[in-house]
């Protein structure tokens, strides 16, 4: 063990401890792993939350028109058109809105010319409703309010609100110039771009608005657009981001338009389901009645309540019996109470939903046949009649007391779950599903068998199968019934005993608790929450049946990981490969009279075929793979590429290996480099998503510029061919990687020329030259070297090229590279026994001193 230790200790300072240079390098490749690793980690944090920093351009050539807009929305009577002349021909937007009033109105017919039909209305409807319009302006209205007003649209820089969590579009700008929308378009500039057409507005409002409108006699409009455009080009992960565009089309272009065209609908909405709701279930007796119970509590025997005229209840349910004129106060009829007849002996029949004959079960048997449900299946262009959404709503009012009967124990206070009470399974209409034949026989035999069942608890009952349904329920949208906490909201000072009578008021207080219990601020909350997620539906489906967006995704053919990412890969692997020639070649010169300029460019062009040879291998093995996918077009200009590529590598790479005596620590700073073009070239998610330091150091980075072009060739050649935009482009980042080349070949030039002194002199310093001469005594050499210049003072140019084998050897003497500590000097070695050559010749060629 002491011999092991004493052998560690012998390597260790020799190697680390001996100079100061070893502690350096020692230290240097310590810091390595922290380098790369931190470095990257630090640089890929978490960049996606900075994915809206992406260049988004809205180009509009939309023009301004004026707009009729009146909405009744309670009677779903929806009025809005575009202003034209008694034949239909579209108005000037930028005239006076008294000229367009007076174009476009019949004041003695009393109807307006739109684009959507004729509109009756009277002259202050139409004053009053009247204004320009341009898409844009929506959009805008959209985005975050501008700091500066006085600054134009298209030069401000826009930004919009918080589209999901932690992530908006901060760099917005808008383009209503026709030459430089033409410039932009499917450019280079902007990573995503929405352009409006000529006519999109007119096109929209009449789409719209003619599905409201029974007099539409106006010519249709040629179909327009909003075209939304993004590319995997720029970057593969940034591209893949935005492959879920349809997010951004509802949240930044759509959604304006759709507010502006229904106001806020939701909330609306709300208000007018809150008023009917209160509408229908309130009850106002002309005379006294009598509230008996369909549904007892316990062993609590409730009281009959006696209501009076006059003043307004709401009622939970009812007995389903005829009144009789024989009693001293009439019942009141199960029709004028939430949830009718209720009992088992009722919801346990074949025509349950019929017998039950409560508001809940007869507003959806009134709904199969109402207006307001034609109108909106033609909103969502469904053959209501022949689609499936008929079966279920068939379904639904065949098995309206099951629901009615949930919706009542939640409303008493009632957990469903517990509930035993019987209920019967109508499937009078299950032929409308479209159900394949065995499914639906095989459905219909078993809820036959529950229907019919000799054993009570297998009849359907919230207790024996509610549980089931409400787990299939959460698989398959997430929603949990479980969750829903029931209250009793018939709490009343009537009659403490008969929970199913209570004032309008105390109703209205109860209703707020149950929301409050379902995690609602109150009863409106409740019904925004639900109005809004309707209307998303309804709104997107609208939108959806015009198809007035489109979205194209270039380069979305070969969007996949393994080209995508692969990019980055062959990139690394590119770079690493040319930098483990360092390994194998060396530094040394092995032709006697050769020049700097022409040795450098030597060891380059060694380096520079086997560049190729490399680079063509890589190419032939990525046509063994998926990358053969992109074409043959593509894959000869990605071989091309990697052919220029691994010049500007080898110019790269050799520049920092020459730079410094110690090739150790050329190499190390050759590592620096690959980790900041790993981190902060282009190559996982564009610099703007990093932090800022990552992005301004991205424009010195060579993979930044490689992977642009690489991308446009994948992309951009691999999906249309050769053309110009993307030779140009490609061409540019050629351009960019050629100005390194030139940096990197005159740092390695220097280099070359220190280290050909070194060669020949023994070191690059003219005094270190001078002290060597002297010690040698070579006067004729001395004279010739040295100049009285006060610049320049050493004749390097006049010397011969020769390699002066004497004076180097003494140079080096005089001043050697690497001066060791004293107290590791004065220790006994046993000397170096390399294993072979090899280590031998590393060791020759990293230091002066052999330790």
């Amino acid at each position: 063990m002491i011999d092991i230790i004493k052998g560690f200790r012998d390597e260790f300072t020799s190697r680390v401890l001996s100079s100061v240079k070893r502690i350096s390098k020692f230290i240097g490749i310590a810091l390595i792993p922290i380098l790369y690793g931190v470095t990257c980690l630090i640089a890929f944090w978490n960049p996606t939350i900075n994915l809206g920093k992406a260049p988004v351009a809205i180009l509009n050539e939309d023009n301004t028109v004026w707009v009729y807009k009146n909405n009744d929305m309670e009677k779903l009577d929806f009025k809005i058109g575009v202003l034209t002349d008694y034949k239909y021909n579209s108005l000037d937007g930028y005239i006076s809105k008294e000229q367009a009033i007076s174009s476009a109105y019949d004041i003695e017919k009393g109807i307006l010319y739109t684009n959507t039909g004729t509109i009756a209305a009277s002259k202050e409807e139409v004053a009053n409703h009247i204004f320009q319009f341009n898409v844009w302006d929506i959009i805008k209205s959209a985005l975050n309010e501008k700091t500066d007003k006085n600054i134009k649209d298209e030069d401000y820089v826009f930004s919009s609100p918080e589209l999901k969590e932690d992530m908006a579009f901060t760099n917005i700008r808008y383009i209503s110039s026709e030459k430089e929308i033409e410039k932009q378009w499917k450019g280079k500039k902007y990573y995503v771009q929405a352009k409006i057409e000529k006519g999109f507005g007119e096109y929209l409002i009449q789409q719209v608005g003619t599905t409201f409108n029974k007099k539409n006699e106006a010519p249709k409009l040629p179909k327009s657009n909003i075209n939304l455009w993004t590319t995997f080009e720029r970057n593969f992960i940034f591209g893949y981001y935005l492959n879920s565009m349809m997010e951004m089309k509802s949240a930044l272009i759509v959604s304006a338009i759709e507010d502006f065209l229904g106001e806020n609908i939701p909330s609306f909405i709300s208000n007018i389901v809150y008023k009917n709701f209160y509408k229908q279930v309130t009850y106002t007796p002309l005379n006294d009645e009598k509230v008996s119970v369909s549904q007892s509590f316990g062993t609590i025997n409730n009281s009959d309540v006696i209501i009076e005229a006059n003043k307004q209840y709401v009622i939970s349910d009812s007995v389903n019996e005829s009144t009789s004129s024989l009693e001293d106060v009439q019942k009141v009829k199960s029709e004028n109470t939430i949830f009718g007849d209720i009992r088992e002996e009722i919801t346990s029949k074949a025509d349950a939903a019929q017998k039950t004959n409560g508001i809940f079960t007869n507003t959806i048997a009134s709904l199969l046949g109402s207006d307001q449900l034609k109108t909106i299946a033609k909103i969502l262009k469904i053959d209501l009649y022949n689609s499936k959404l008929m079966g279920y709503i068939l379904l639904l009012n065949d098995n309206s007391h099951i629901l009615n009967k949930y919706l009542y124990d939640v409303m008493h206070g009632i957990d469903p779950f517990e509930d035993s009470q019987k209920m019967w399974i109508n499937l009078d209409h299950i032929d409308k599903l479209g159900l394949d034949s065995k499914v639906q026989k095989a459905i219909t035999a078993f809820v036959a068998g529950i229907n019919n069942s000799p054993i009570q608890n297998l009849k359907f009952n919230f207790k024996t199968y509610l549980p089931k349904i409400s787990s299939i329920l959460n698989e398959k949208t997430g929603f949990n019934l479980r969750l829903i906490k029931s209250q009793e909201v018939f709490n009343s000072t009537l009659n403490p005993l008969n929970r199913n009578v209570t004032t309008v008021f105390e109703f209205n207080k109860n209703m707020d608790k149950l929301a409050v219990a379902n995690g609602f601020g109150n009863q409106i909350s409740f019904l925004n929450t639900l109005s809004k997620k309707v209307i998303e539906t309804i709104k997107h489906k609208t939108f959806d049946r015009f198809e007035i967006v489109n979205i194209e995704i270039a380069g979305l053919k070969n969007g996949i990981y393994g080209i995508g990412i692969g990019e980055f890969f062959i990139i690394i692997g590119l770079f690493v490969g040319t930098f483990m020639q360092t390994f194998i070649y060396d530094r040394a010169r092995r032709t006697k009279k050769l020049k700097t300029g022409k040795w450098y460019v030597s060891k380059t062009l060694l380096m520079f075929v086997t560049g190729i040879v490399q680079a063509t291998a890589l190419t032939i093995a990525l046509s063994l793979t998926g990358w053969i996918a992109i074409g043959s077009a593509a894959m000869l200009s990605v071989w091309l590429w990697l052919l220029f590529v691994d010049l500007i590598f080898v110019l790269t790479i050799q520049g920092l290996w020459f730079l410094f005596k110690d090739e150790t620590i050329s190499k190390v700073l050759v590592i620096i480099y690959l980790v900041i073009n790993i981190s902060s070239g282009w190559g996982t998610f564009p610099s703007f998503m990093q932090f800022e330091f990552f992005h301004k150091i991205s424009f010195v980075a060579e993979f930044t510029y490689v992977l642009h072009g690489l991308g446009s060739i994948i992309y951009g050649v691999g999906e249309n061919g050769f053309n110009s935009t993307d030779t140009l482009y490609i061409m540019q980042q050629a351009g960019i990687l050629l100005i390194f080349a030139v940096f990197f070949v005159t740092l390695g030039l220097i280099g070359a020329r220190n280290r050909n002194r070194e060669i020949r002199f023994g070191s690059f310093l003219g005094k270190h030259v001078i002290d060597g001469m002297i010690s040698l005594g070579l006067v004729k050499e001395l004279a010739e070297f040295k100049s009285d210049r006060k610049f320049f003072k050493y004749n390097w140019n006049s010397m011969s090229d020769d390699i002066y084998i004497e004076l180097a050897q003494e140079v080096r003497r005089l001043h050697p590279f690497e001066g060791q500590f004293e107290w590791y000097k004065k220790r006994q070695n046993d000397g170096v026994f390399p294993p072979n050559e090899t280590d031998m010749d590393i060791i020759k060629r990293n230091d002066d001193v052999e330790v």
